[in-house]
């Protein structure tokens, strides 16, 4: 008896550690790269073999947690006092006003390995996320079994807490973000806060809230929605002492309520809710340095995303990021720990309320008699048929005790009590994040921290409630076991998958091209390119960035997207200038002139092309502005002294078209514009009636042998599938019937099925060329026959045909001449931007370029 004893004891310390070997295993499977080819599994490793960030958020956490390590703070620098980013966003940088404890726990981990080995920060900050996340299962699972009584429950809760696709998704090996603490913290302010509630000590009850209040101070420094934890355990503590009032009154205490105020002296709530708040504000105030106020406005600015989006005149970047998107409810299930888990959730809830609103308790007689009978059927069970007591103690005990006779599941007043906080915090919990749910699916992952919990609490109730009324102990574990199974299965079948398929966010290509530019570019270099990749720029470059993951919400959007939708180099040459020199400035300060966001756009853009001479000319004479005023603007648009600039371009960037030429053509009169982009395709060629075709999977451009004279420079006749129709609903179920019919309608030149672009650009052995084929076509179709004999294809909108990225990047410049392509890897290019003309480059680079994946 006493190792079954110690059995129980320590089951709950196993079970927590296999959770914790469990999680951290299937995130440490990112490492691998498994959805890479192995044959190039070594491009997305750094020189030491370590794969590189899966995103770019990673490398700003990155370099400011060596700014720490290096400097003591976050900056690269100390401006007017204050902690300065001089990297981020042209032209001054930003305040490194960010969590510190990103920083300062991964600086303290590589410091302490370093005592023992030699070990890289990057290596530290690779493997952060995916050893700090699975600790969510400790408060998760002590949560659940505290007010449960049983591991099952407790699993169920720890599993879903740590595993849930939103949590993971943000947490595995190569994530390296705040995120980590998103579940962790949260889950730990809950813990300290409910077990403050439970305790009988006074004392206890105030170290345990103060311990939860320190833990949200944590927070604060950890995330900057920290704030809503502040209102939920206030919120909760307020509630329940209200609610206890009503239901002591009404069921409890009745006829001997004491007055209110001793009442109030003995609620299990009143210290742990003078301690927490009091702890909470002190230690608050000295993280946010005295900044209480901006708690609340914080929590107001988060619940509020989506009237964020249409504050402004100029397009706003939050609508084409996914975290800011309102997720759909199969979502917030899938990624919340699936169906079965938000199921099992309500369910815990809806079975909380209804055990609440029982009037009748369970005595602790009745609790002792429970273990007792308990006990003696273990005692029966242990002895075989043939035995025969030898005491008539023995005898009297087994002869009392005959059959199992269910009962009725009943709680103690204390269990009820303590019971009734935990459904008040998740009750509010969840409702909270529901409404935030409407803002965006960044709080999914704080969704399901309540949906872990009450759905925990839900299989431990069942398990309870079973165990009152059926004797066999196996049929109570076979559903159990079910029940973990159910709920459990799914979210870690589905992070693991997600791991075995993960590749690196870069590869060698980009990483040696800002190596180069580290190299050989002055220090005061600025880069250009779409903000995606801003915070990986500065970071391996030591260069500033025009803009980045922290500042894409802003004018810069429409000027860069501008800048390379425009097919005109001058203007997208000054735009450059313009955002490295002085941001957007200029726009601000015609704004205050013109009080016309749309007719200070304009005017940058008729000026932005021209010499400073011409620009002061149409300043003052077309738009009738004074000397004063011109020069104040052209200070801004046309520096004395300019730094250089590097647009960096590379093959991601046909794709994310949709995004950057729609806020490039964005209509200010209108507040709208139209997507357009790129659509680029790899192909190999088959023999067709004993000619080459070729069909691309994820485009529908096709060509074919053309058997009579080459013309335009080409061996092929092209064109792309009208998919409607081919009556597919991808060109993936396209078949071999359906290929010959194209190639039959690309040799006779009819039919319905391939439809002719408007433009078409051929490049093969090294030779360009291009003509118009159909006015009336919407799309431009470029095909790149490459040296193994595959082809390389983009259909465009006909808008994107001459745009400044089109003539850098798939033609590699040609007769442009205020960019000059200074470095180019596979799939990436470098370009200098001039102020005079300058060299073009060759055909043979654009090939090089444009086939290569970054």
């Amino acid at each position: 008896m006493e190792y079954k004893k110690l059995a129980v004891k320590v089951a709950p310390i196993l079970i927590v550690l296999a959770l914790l070997l469990t999680m951290f295993a299937i995130r440490a499977e990112t490492s691998t790269l498994g959805g890479v080819p192995a044959d190039m599994k070594d491009q997305y490793r750094d020189s030491d073999g370590l794969p590189y960030f899966t995103e770019m958020d990673s490398y700003y956490n990155y370099r400011l947690t060596e700014n720490y390590l290096n400097n003591g703070h976050l900056g690269d620098k100390i401006v007017n006092g204050e902690e300065w980013d001089s990297l981020s966003t042209s032209p001054d940088g930003r305040s490194a006003n960010y969590q510190p404890v990103i920083a300062m726990l991964t600086t303290a981990v590589y410091n302490f390995l370093n005592i023992f080995t030699s070990i890289s920060l990057m290596e530290v900050a690779f493997w952060m996320s995916s050893i700090i996340a699975p600790l969510a299962v400790i408060p998760a699972f002590f949560i659940v079994r505290r007010v449960t009584g049983n591991n099952w429950g407790a699993v169920v809760a720890a599993v879903i807490a740590t595993a849930a696709p939103a949590y993971f998704t943000h947490t595995y090996a190569g994530f390296f973000d705040t995120d980590m603490f998103n579940v962790l913290l949260p889950l730990m302010v809950a813990l300290f806060l409910t077990e403050s509630i439970y305790s009988k000590n006074n004392i206890l009850k105030a170290v345990l809230a103060a311990l939860s209040a320190l833990t949200l101070a944590i927070f604060s420094l950890s995330w900057v929605g920290y704030g809503y934890m502040l209102l939920l355990a206030v919120g909760s503590l307020v509630i329940y002492i209200i609610l206890s009032f009503i239901l002591d009154k009404k069921v409890y205490l009745k006829e001997d309520m004491p007055n209110v105020k001793e009442w109030i002296k003995t609620n299990p709530a009143t210290i742990p809710l003078i301690s927490f708040v009091v702890l909470a504000l002190i230690s608050l105030y000295i993280t946010t340095n005295g900044d209480l106020i901006g708690i609340i406005t914080g929590i107001i600015g988060s619940s509020s995303f989506q009237a964020s989006t249409i504050t402004s005149a100029y397009p706003n970047v939050y609508v084409s990021v996914g975290e800011m998107q309102i997720p759909a409810a199969i979502d917030v299930a899938t990624n919340s720990g699936g169906v079965m888990a938000i199921v099992f959730a309500f369910l815990g809830l809806v079975t909380m309320g209804v055990m609440l609103k029982k009037t009748k308790f369970k005595t602790e007689e009745e609790t002792e008699k429970v273990v007792e009978e308990s006990s003696i059927r273990e005692i029966k069970k242990s002895r075989t048929k043939k035995y025969t007591p030898k005491t008539k103690k023995a005898e009297e005990i087994i002869e009392d005790k005959k059959e199992f006779k269910p009962q009725e599941y009943l709680w103690t007043k204390d269990e009820n009590k303590n019971m009734m906080f935990l459904f008040v915090l998740l009750s509010l919990w969840t409702l909270g994040l529901l409404f935030a749910l409407t803002q965006g699916t960044r709080f999914i992952e704080q969704f399901e921290v309540p949906m872990a919990l009450s759905a925990g609490v839900f299989v431990g109730l069942i398990v309870n409630y079973l165990k009152t009324k059926m004797e066999s102990k196996n049929y109570i574990l076979i559903i159990a076991v079910i029940l973990l199974l159910i709920v459990a299965v799914k979210p870690i079948v589905d992070d693991y998958s997600t791991a075995t398929q993960s590749a690196a966010g870069t590869n060698d290509a980009m990483v040696d091209t800002l190596k180069w530019v580290n190299g050989n570019t002055p220090q005061n270099t600025v880069l250009a390119s779409w903000w995606d990749f801003g915070h990986l720029f500065a970071a391996m470059s030591d260069r500033q960035v025009v803009f980045d993951g922290g500042s894409q919400n802003s004018p810069t959007a429409y000027w860069i997207g501008h800048s390379l939708e425009t097919s005109d180099q001058n203007l997208s040459a000054g735009i450059l200038r313009m955002l490295a020199n002085s941001g957007t400035k200029a726009s601000d300060t015609l704004d205050v002139y013109t009080q016309d966001t749309g007719k200070s756009v304009e005017i940058l853009n008729k000026i932005l092309p021209l010499d400073k001479a011409a620009a002061n000319s149409e300043l003052t004479g077309t738009y009738g502005l004074t000397q004063e005023q011109s020069n104040s603007v052209l200070d801004q648009t046309h520096p004395q002294e300019t730094k250089p600039v590097n647009l960096i371009l590379s093959s991601d960037m046909l794709s994310k078209a949709a995004w950057w030429a729609y806020f490039g053509t964005w209509d200010f009169k209108n507040q709208n514009a139209t997507h357009i982009s790129y659509y680029p395709d790899q192909s190999t060629t088959e023999q067709i009636n004993g000619k080459q075709f070729f069909l691309g999977l994820e485009n529908g451009v096709v060509g074919l042998e053309n058997t009579g004279n080459v013309t335009n420079g080409s061996s092929m006749s092209y064109g792309y599938v009208n998919l409607e129709k081919l009556n597919k609903s991808s060109f993936n179920q396209s078949t071999a019937d359906d290929k010959v019919s194209i190639a039959n309608e690309l040799d006779k030149g009819t039919g319905n099925l391939v439809l002719e672009p408007h433009k078409l650009i051929v490049i093969e052995n090294n030779q360009l060329t291009e003509r118009i084929v159909n006015e009336n076509s919407n799309m431009t179709l470029m095909v790149i026959k490459q040296t193994d004999g595959s082809y390389f294809t983009v259909l465009m909108n006909r808008e994107l045909e001459d745009s400044m990225f089109t003539k850098l990047y798939l033609k590699s410049g040609m007769n442009v001449t205020r960019f000059n392509m200074t470095h180019s890897e596979p799939g990436v290019s470098v370009w200098n931007v001039q102020e005079y003309s300058g060299n073009t480059t060759n055909l043979l680079s654009a090939v090089n370029l444009a086939t290569k994946d970054t």
